[in-house]
């Protein structure tokens, strides 16, 4: 698929978007990009992610986080398929077979995109601010014994009832969110506790297909060990090697 330069402007075009959508820290911060069902079979709704993530790189430094709820999947080339922890079993990467991470930026300042085909249930991610990694550092520092699940429970409420937390990736559709210093957001995986206390035994839960232009020339391989050689295409991988290779030759945060 050739692709053709567009901007968050030209998506404003043909699609409702809804800006502003939440508040972190008494910021406004999220995009909601609804495509018309009839565009997507058309170019760009039906191109990679590396294609929104790129052409689509000011507008996420400018929101944080832009979302296309319910946009149809496209595997093109994800660097990890990160489903239920009990079917990665045999990996050794805490990224796969754990409910819950510290809180990080992937690869700043390269965002990074999940994109889902059907409701996740017991899986989210969740997105915090500084004021939010402020807190978990204070409650890491005065419980050192305490196992990352611990202070999960204790945080992940207390931040989305005090602005400085959000959950994301649990509805279909693609997510992009900032890596960048820019908006200052760090994620992590977080379980839903509700529905794991509902279904102690349950062990499969829907895929969040991961992409990130790092993650794919250099980690692809080894993020998961059974990640086999489908969804991969070429043709875009060397997109997205001349992709960083531009970025190299200028400032990061200018205008592409």
């Amino acid at each position: 698929m050739k692709r053709k330069p567009f901007t968050f402007s030209d998506l404003q075009a043909e699609c409702r978007i809804e800006t502003e959508c939440y508040s972190l820290d008494g910021r406004r911060i999220g995009a909601r990009v609804f495509v018309p069902t009839e565009r997507y079979t058309h170019y760009p709704y039906n191109a990679s992610a590396y294609v929104f993530l790129q052409y689509l790189r000011q507008a996420i430094f400018e929101y944080g986080t832009i979302e296309f709820p319910d946009l149809p999947l496209n595997k093109t080339n994800h660097t990890v398929a990160m489903r239920h922890p009990r079917q990665h079993h045999y990996s050794n990467n805490p990224y796969l077979n754990s409910f819950f991470q510290q809180p990080h930026q992937d690869t700043p300042p390269y965002p990074t995109a999940f994109w889902l085909d059907h409701p996740r249930r017991y899986s989210a991610t969740w997105v915090i601010s500084m004021e939010g990694l402020q807190q978990w550092s204070i409650l890491a520092e005065k419980n050192p014994g305490w196992s990352t699940e611990a202070i999960h429970r204790q945080l992940v409420a207390k931040t989305l009832a005090d602005g400085s937390g959000l959950l994301f990736t649990q509805n279909p559709g693609l997510f992009l969110f900032d890596n960048s210093e820019r908006q200052q957001l760090y994620h992590a995986r977080t379980c839903n506790f509700s529905a794991t206390e509902e279904n102690p035994d349950h062990r499969e839960d829907t895929p969040a297909y991961a992409f990130n232009e790092i993650g794919l020339l250099n980690y692809i391989d080894t993020l998961d060990s059974r990640r086999g050689h489908e969804d991969r295409d070429d043709e875009d991988l060397q997109a997205v090697k001349a992709f960083i290779a531009q970025e190299q030759l200028a400032p990061f945060m200018g205008e592409h």
